[in-house]
């Protein structure tokens, strides 16, 4: 059956999307917390030695195959479907939608400036508004062109940079030569010093190969959201049901592979164009097919009427993405870093089966603050301020007051 595109209904609130968006970060939380404790900034060996039980390996196995990179690429496609249904209602209102539309993002980017240069470097926020700029070319680009164009951006166009990376610099990534010293800035420095080396790092990071590759990645899946939003009435997830299914079943099975072939390593050092370049391909094709069999399986879920109510209990945390997402870093720099007055300062001192923990209370923490905060207010902090920014107009707080838009 062809469903009409922009089939979902403007000016209206869709539940399972803010679900799947407190989904998603539910996962983006346990991914950076790995980064946050300084256990990405060790050298394999340093790893091995560092997970001291069973325990320890499980979960490193667990957030490999499950987890690094699957639910940062749900992140993004969430942006994109957000993108349209934003379009859409501005739209519906009869204002300026594209004009909105950019003002919206030239704040998203300077919140995600100031939280990259000031906190943390790996921040997305700035990458979402400066990709987003390109967003509205593809509007009225024919569904299927769009999907071939989001697809090629996110799988194809990175292994085929990962081949030309390796012919250029061999198959050791010189971004992470430099780990031991910013683990060690981190873990003891002080502000200005941790400061420093995160503009070095994130000068290192963003001038490279690997990342133009990571770049590419995401605006695929930017614009693989907005084709989700044009292609299917996200209001009416029940005329899919078979397609989540396919999607979820085919999804599992080419996530497993490439993710088996991501955590074992299998190829990580080949050398030459044609073996880097496929390996990748498949492992792009892993990180994408278990970041849909995500979405379809939480959305076959929300149509279960015995687990809808389970499904709907991430939607508060998903209406606040954005003001959890900042105040994870902030809870991350707390727990782990040396600057910190009073923190625990953790970086390079527990394994993934302590980092575990720390996520799954971690996040049922935000779960309870966020259903506590939304009864009584509209919008998250960060929230409310963007909004109130992108309109120029102070916007109502507290809940059952009217907004504008």
């Amino acid at each position: 059956m062809k469903v009409p595109e922009n089939a979902t209904p403007a000016a209206r609130r869709l539940p399972f999307i803010d679900a799947l968006r407190g989904f998603a970060l539910f996962g983006v939380f346990g991914a950076n917390l790995m980064t946050f404790s300084g256990f990405d900034y060790l050298t394999e060996e340093q790893k091995a030695s560092a997970m001291l039980t069973g325990y320890d390996s499980i979960a490193h196995a667990f957030y490999l195959f499950l987890v690094d990179t699957k639910f940062i690429g749900l992140f993004s496609i969430l942006f994109g479907i957000s993108f349209w249904l934003f379009l859409d209602r501005a739209r519906a209102r009869g204002g300026p939608a594209t004009l909105l539309f950019y003002r919206r993002i030239g704040w998203l980017f300077l919140f995600g400036a100031l939280h990259g240069w000031l906190l943390w470097c790996f921040d997305i926020l700035r990458f979402y508004a400066l990709w987003a700029i390109l967003l509205p070319l593809f509007v009225r680009m024919r569904v299927r062109r769009l999907l071939a164009v989001a697809l090629s951006m996110a799988v194809l166009a990175p292994a085929v940079i990962a081949g030309v990376r390796v012919l250029l610099e061999g198959s050791d990534d010189p971004r992470y030569a430099y780990d031991a010293l910013w683990l060690a800035i981190f873990s003891t420095g002080d502000y200005f010093e941790v400061l420093a080396a995160n503009w070095k790092l994130d000068w290192l990071w963003r001038n490279s190969l690997g990342e133009l590759a990571y770049q590419l990645a995401i605006f695929g899946r930017l614009l693989l959201g907005l084709y989700v939003a044009r292609a299917l009435n996200l209001a009416n997830l029940d005329g899919h049901r078979a397609l989540l299914k396919k999607i979820l079943v085919i999804g599992a099975i080419v996530g497993a592979a490439g993710n088996l072939v991501f955590a074992s390593h299998f190829l990580a050092d080949a050398e030459g164009f044609v073996l880097p370049f496929l390996r990748r391909l498949i492992v792009n094709c892993g990180f994408l097919g278990f970041t849909l069999a995500y979405a379809s399986g939480l959305a076959l879920l929300f149509l279960n009427l015995r687990w809808k109510a389970a499904v709907l209990v991430l939607g508060p945390i998903g209406q606040m993405a954005l003001t959890w997402y900042l105040l994870q870093t902030v809870f991350g720099i707390w727990l782990f870093y040396g600057f910190v007055p009073g923190g625990p300062h953790l970086m390079g001192k527990i394994g993934p089966a302590w980092l575990s923990l720390i996520w799954v209370v971690g996040v049922a923490v935000q779960i309870g603050l966020a259903h506590a905060w939304m009864r009584r207010f509209r919008f998250g902090p960060a929230e409310w301020l963007w909004r109130t920014l992108t309109y120029w107009q102070v916007q109502p707080l507290k809940s059952g007051a009217r907004t504008a838009g």
